[in-house]
């Protein structure tokens, strides 16, 4: 008999183009049927409309949307979170590095001049984003994934059962303040906010 296919659904992260992200989705894990979501108001609502999975599995604003609905979420199958974010600007002190008032600071730009805002986040985050994506980015999109970025929050720990990981280098996320808030984030040694060695870490051990 053959072997049913690893069904995985995914939140991508903000501004990450599903033409960038799929192939790295992909390259993890080969033989899975890859379901991708973008992070916006109904993304968990989409998630369930091609549900269940074996894995739901969010990367960075995708994770915060996923926590945020962690009882629907949990439903649809086993949960991964690559760069978790319970609330991303630092004066939450829940690990994110940036300020609340430089992501208002991008909100602004990204509607006067989205593709410079752009470029300067995927080189400050470390995504070797090719320019010719930036002009795809819905500027609507954008605009409400940074409001929840700026306002969003959900309390730690991770919901009984999920697994997350966050690289040690990420310029935006605190490994070491995510650990202290919840103990089950594992290190992902030379990992960035890049999602390729986050994608290795959980495939190796999750998925193969």
């Amino acid at each position: 008999m053959e072997e049913s296919v690893v069904k995985i659904g995914w939140v991508l992260g903000w501004a990450v183009p599903e033409t960038w992200f799929a192939p790295l989705a992909r390259a993890a894990v080969p033989a899975a049927e890859h379901v991708m979501v973008t992070p916006t108001a109904d993304a968990v609502t989409r998630l369930e409309a091609r549900g269940p999975f074996d894995w739901v599995v969010g990367y960075s604003l995708g994770t915060h949307l996923l926590l945020h609905d962690h009882a629907r979420v949990s439903r649809l199958g086993k949960v991964a979170l690559l760069a978790p974010i319970f609330a991303f600007p630092r004066e939450a002190e829940l690990g994110g590095r940036i300020a609340k008032t430089q992501v208002r600071q991008l909100a602004r730009w990204v509607r006067r001049e989205p593709s410079a805002a752009l470029a300067d986040f995927y080189q400050r985050a470390g995504l070797d984003v090719s320019a010719e994506t930036v002009a795809m980015q819905p500027v609507a999109e954008l605009s409400w994934g940074l409001e929840r970025l700026e306002n969003g929050h959900v309390a730690p720990p991770l919901p009984a059962g999920w697994r997350a990981w966050c690289g040690v280098n990420d310029a935006l996320l605190d490994v070491d303040r995510l650990q202290a808030v919840a103990p089950g984030i594992e290190r992902v040694a030379a990992g960035t906010h890049h999602p390729e060695a986050l994608l290795r870490a959980w495939s190796t051990e999750a998925v193969r």
